[in-house]
């Protein structure tokens, strides 16, 4: 069972979350099995149903459910989390990157002493250089 405390400084999508992120990883709720739909759980919860579409679509993107548009979330078989897991920080990493270098170059940093910066940090993991 789910509860949600509306007088909680934490948003009330990010409990939904983290109550269904524990609820599937504990196996309480099984790979194959669909959550109720959006409105059907807002309901439940006395919650607007965009709260829990969001947090269905924060899971979908941790990779733990599918959403099937104007349906359900069906929660993935746990052979998929590992993977899709691995692709959202691939992804996540990404935009680090670029966050990063936007901000190197607005402080006035070159092209060659980020490469430089990068090359030091590879080197420092075992990685090869770049250039």
């Amino acid at each position: 069972m789910i509860t949600i405390d509306l007088d909680s400084s934490v948003p009330v999508a990010d409990q939904l979350v983290g109550a269904l992120r524990d609820a599937i990883m504990t196996g309480t709720v099984s790979p194959g099995h669909s959550l109720p739909s959006a409105r059907q759980l807002g309901g439940d919860l006395g919650v607007h149903w965009n709260t829990v579409a969001r947090a269905y679509r924060e899971l979908a993107a941790d990779g733990l459910v599918y959403v099937v548009r104007g349906r359900r979330a069906v929660v993935r078989p746990r052979a998929h989390w590992a993977e899709i897991a691995r692709n959202r920080v691939r992804a996540d990493a990404l935009t680090h990157v670029r966050e990063a270098v936007a901000r190197a170059r607005v402080a006035g940093m070159s092209a060659d002493t980020l490469r430089a910066a990068l090359d030091r940090e590879l080197a420092r993991l075992g990685e090869r250089r770049l250039s």
